[in-house]
């Protein structure tokens, strides 16, 4: 492969393992019988996953707030707050996060910017 092409295959990797690492971490929000460690056995093993893959700098919001969720979910798992709060926690940042990605196709697109004058 040549520089160009691996460098968009390790941005595409790591962009997919961090909505990986949203998704499993909401779908364990989502149960009603996740426990605390529940919660870390999971966190253990998605970090696993995101640690394979070689980190790359992403030059966008929306997956820059995806990192500092990844360091949200190991701050909670650090922390000792129960299970129920945690949940509430990550769906509520997963939700903030969801939206400022679906941000863009609510924006009204406008064309030409006005009244042409060569009419």
């Amino acid at each position: 492969m040549d520089e160009k092409r691996l460098k968009k295959y390790k941005e595409t990797r790591y962009k997919r393992e961090l909505e990986r690492f949203l998704n499993r971490c909401v779908a364990f929000a989502q149960q009603e019988r996740g426990t605390r460690e529940d919660f870390d056995t999971l966190v253990d093993r998605i970090e696993a996953k995101l640690q394979e893959v070689e980190k790359v700098p992403l030059y966008n919001d929306y997956y820059g707030r995806l990192e500092r969720f990844v360091e949200m979910v190991g701050g909670l798992r650090r922390g000792e707050e129960e299970a129920d709060g945690v949940k509430a926690q990550i769906q509520h940042e997963a939700n903030r996060i969801r939206k400022s990605r679906r941000i863009k196709s609510y924006n009204r697109k406008r064309k030409n910017g006005g009244f042409e004058e060569g009419f």
